[in-house]
């Protein structure tokens, strides 16, 4: 469902996508950071085994990214 908040034009002709699309763009960085890691976090919490390590770490990844982006130039 994230990936409809996040890239509409994959679901363009569901209709509640779109809204939800434009209240994740007025997000902030870190508070999308936030929601990725810890939607990241969440499966492994319910069952610890590598195959949700290794599925959830690109999320994980993508949540580190929007965190270092919130950080700003240096």
């Amino acid at each position: 469902m994230i990936h409809c908040c996040v890239y509409p034009f994959c679901c363009q002709f569901i209709e509640f996508a779109n809204s939800v699309a434009a209240r994740a763009d007025k997000l902030r960085s870190w508070q999308k950071a936030l929601f990725y890691c810890g939607m990241a976090l969440f499966p492994i919490f319910l069952s610890f085994s590598f195959t949700t390590l290794f599925g959830n770490a690109i999320t994980f990844a993508t949540g580190v990214l929007y965190g270092l982006a919130s950080l700003g130039k240096k």
